[in-house]
Parts: C-alpha cells; structure tokens; sequence
C-alpha cells in the first residue's frame, strides 16, 4: 500500500495551516500544535500542506460518537445495504426499545449556587 494509497483527489490541491484550519473550523494554531498527529504533507523544510482526503481524514479522526449513536449506525447498516430510505424498521429492532416502552427521565432537583 502506497503512502498516499488514502487519497482520492483527482487534481490535489493543497491548503495552508490557514486555509486547513477555516475548513475544518479550528485554529490554525492548532494544526501546527498537532502536526506530528496529524496526516499532511511535508516538503523538506515547508511548512506542512493539507489536500481535501487528508482533511477528510483530520474530521474522521477527531470526530466523536457517542455509543447509541454508533449502534444505530452500526444498525443502519446491517439493516438496509441498499440505502432504501422507504424502509421503516418495526419498533423495538435494531436493539431499539419500542417507542411505548420509553418513559421521561426522572426531574433532576437544582442545587442553590
């Protein structure tokens, strides 16, 4: 597998710490703090370049599912392999409670600041 084997960009343009960083919605400073974890590109002593698959991977790398919402996906997908947005699941599948059987969290008493 080649370095780049994760690269799909058909004409690969490069972003600077700036151009990266308003992309992905962070600071640019950040990406030069993290550049050593991160995957860039790196022309001898240049500061380090992004293409759009790098920041692909940048988001993938620091995005954050919470368990439920991995198991639904993960349901999704064994589910429905075509993607048919018309097919409604049964309630309760998927490992899914029914709709009837979920009840309101219980009132959480405020404490005085």
């Amino acid at each position: 597998m080649s370095r780049r084997a994760y690269c799909r960009c058909q004409a690969v343009r490069n972003y600077d710490y700036d151009e990266a960083a308003a992309k992905l919605g962070c600071q640019p400073q950040w990406l030069k703090d993290n550049v050593g974890k991160l995957p860039r590109q790196k022309f001898g002593h240049n500061p380090a370049v992004f293409c759009e698959c790098e920041l692909a991977l940048i988001q993938q790398m620091h995005t954050v599912l919470p368990d439920n919402v991995a198991e639904l996906l993960a349901g999704v997908g064994a589910r429905d392999p075509q993607g048919d947005d018309d097919h409604q699941a049964p309630a309760g599948e998927v490992g899914r409670p029914a709709l009837a059987s979920l009840v309101p969290a219980a009132a959480h008493s405020r404490k005085a600041s």
